[in-house]
């Protein structure tokens, strides 16, 4: 029972964690301009969608706000965005919102119903977060500069724990074999991250051609993170291990101190140059993912080869 706690607190603490794309200004929005007629969906993930013209399909995003000025003949859907029907707007199919709320003018047309008409309990605030996690100006007043990136490096600190608690051995196993093969764990890491950056626009491509595939984004990305925070994991646990014995301490307690020597100092960083800590960060997580690959997720005892005491 224990083990299935700390496996519901691993999801909580990852979706924290994940990191929006990193800009200066929001999102730019996708504008479907006056006298246009599109022909088609209109999918976005985080992408503000204003409608002037027609639509002849669906209008959906799964983060990105909606505000319809023309006709769209179809529903329109945003899961955590807020949609807004202003006046001369009209809408054919049906409008839903899980947790942004729906405005609907007086003077528009819909011939559809509203589900999600109230914004959910705490939207708003969970929206300034992620903006503020994702370097956006338009949200950074709700916390001040610095505060996100906190809460993001607890948020990593205790994901870290959690998977030592899961995986004390395999974590181990990831330190020492980072320890005894740096280079061997830096090239893998490397390698895989940027074969991962060359195949996700392609994937992400596939996704939001349709809504299916659009609900499917958010896991994806999700799962995605798992093996970067492993990867980091290790990386504590190899700092932790080069410490004094007069210094030692339980696993747990070790790792969380290792993850704030790397954390710490790129919290700093990310008040001045966000895109510079999350390269440097990814960096650090994909030199212990490959160390973790090399050794089968810390199961293959690679540390032996060249390194024969803790």
């Amino acid at each position: 029972m224990r083990r299935v706690w700390l496996y519901i607190i691993v999801i909580l603490l990852v979706l924290l964690v994940v990191p929006a794309p990193v800009a200066a200004q929001g999102p730019a929005s996708v504008v479907i301009a006056a006298g246009e007629q599109h022909h088609g969906h209109v999918v976005t993930f985080d992408q503000p969608i204003v409608i002037f013209g027609s639509v002849d399909g669906d209008v959906t995003s799964w983060a990105g706000s909606i505000t319809i000025y023309g006709v769209v003949h179809g529903d329109v859907v945003s899961y955590t965005g807020t949609i807004k029907l202003a006046p001369g707007a009209t809408v054919t199919g049906n409008v839903l919102s899980i947790a942004g709320g729906v405005i609907v003018d007086a003077r528009a047309e819909l011939h559809g119903t509203v589900i999600g008409k109230e914004p959910l309990a705490g939207s708003m605030i969970a929206a300034a977060l992620i903006g503020t996690l994702s370097g956006q100006t338009t949200a950074r007043r709700w916390l001040p500069p610095g505060i996100g990136g906190m809460i993001g490096a607890l948020a990593t600190t205790f994901l870290c724990v959690a998977l030592t608690l899961i995986w004390p051995r395999r974590t181990a196993g990831i330190g020492r074999t980072l320890r005894a093969a740096p280079l061997r764990s830096a090239l893998v890491g490397m390698l895989s991250t940027a074969l991962a950056i060359l195949v996700l626009p392609f994937v992400v491509g596939l996704l939001t051609l349709s809504l299916a595939g659009l609900m499917l984004l958010l896991p994806l990305i999700v799962l995605l993170q798992i093996p970067y925070a492993i990867g980091l994991t290790g990386v504590a646990r190899a700092i932790a291990a080069t410490w004094p014995p007069a210094w030692a301490l339980k696993p747990p307690l070790a790792v969380a101190f290792g993850a704030l020597v790397i954390l710490v100092p790129l919290v700093f960083l990310s008040v001045f140059a966000p895109q510079v800590a999350l390269i440097v960060g990814y960096t650090i997580a994909s030199w212990g993912l490959g160390a973790a690959l090399i050794s089968r997720g810390g199961a293959l005892p690679i540390w032996r080869d060249n390194w024969q005491t803790e």
